[in-house]
């Protein structure tokens, strides 16, 4: 079935705290294009712009908490004392919460995310592609753009860190919602 992106909204902001399954396409940030010369486009007729991720997970959504409250749970859980905690967490970075749908749906400069929360014993599945077809960007030809690895959570002071990710509307493929799965197309 078919959603388009104004029914996605409505759609999510019924529900209540809800695992979803997502499949999204994003650009992809783990190569450097390089500069001049050492670009990757000059050096091995790759644009690193045209490289696609492709990503798909399960994750919570509309958790009802703040992430602050979520982390802050979860080190109780591993053994740190509240009165030991430091984690604070900061604003949004960037977006505004849709109202009605706050710690759900945010809005930026007219588009929508989905705030989701991946499940901690989920492995996303993850795919890169370059005009269609599956590429490694762990092969050495790669080596001199590799971006360094992200450490997620690395401030909130957990042995498993809460990753928290909003993905735009535009890069949801498809999502399973309530058992159901919909093909994601723009309005």
């Amino acid at each position: 079935m078919k959603i388009n992106h104004t029914e996605l909204a409505l759609k999510l902001s019924l529900l209540k705290s809800s695992f979803v399954g997502l499949t999204t396409e994003t650009k992809q940030s783990a190569l450097n294009k390089g500069k001049g010369a050492s670009s990757m486009l000059e050096s091995i007729s790759i644009n690193p712009d045209e490289i696609k991720k492709h990503t798909k997970l399960v994750g919570l959504i509309g958790t009802g908490v703040t992430y602050e409250t979520m982390v802050e749970n979860r080190l109780v859980k591993e053994g740190t004392p509240k009165d030991e905690q430091t984690f604070e967490a900061g604003k949004l970075p960037w977006g505004a919460w849709v109202i009605g749908a706050e710690k759900l749906l945010l809005k930026h400069k007219g588009s929508f995310y989905l705030r989701v929360y991946c499940v901690a014993n989920n492995v996303p599945q993850v795919e890169y592609k370059l005009n269609g077809s599956s590429i490694d960007i762990k092969d050495s030809k790669f080596d001199q753009w590799r971006a360094a690895e992200k450490v997620e959570g690395d401030k909130q002071g957990l042995e498993k860190p809460i990753v928290v990710r909003s993905y735009g509307f535009d890069s949801i493929k498809e999502i399973t919602l309530n058992g159901e799965t919909y093909e994601v197309i723009p309005d």
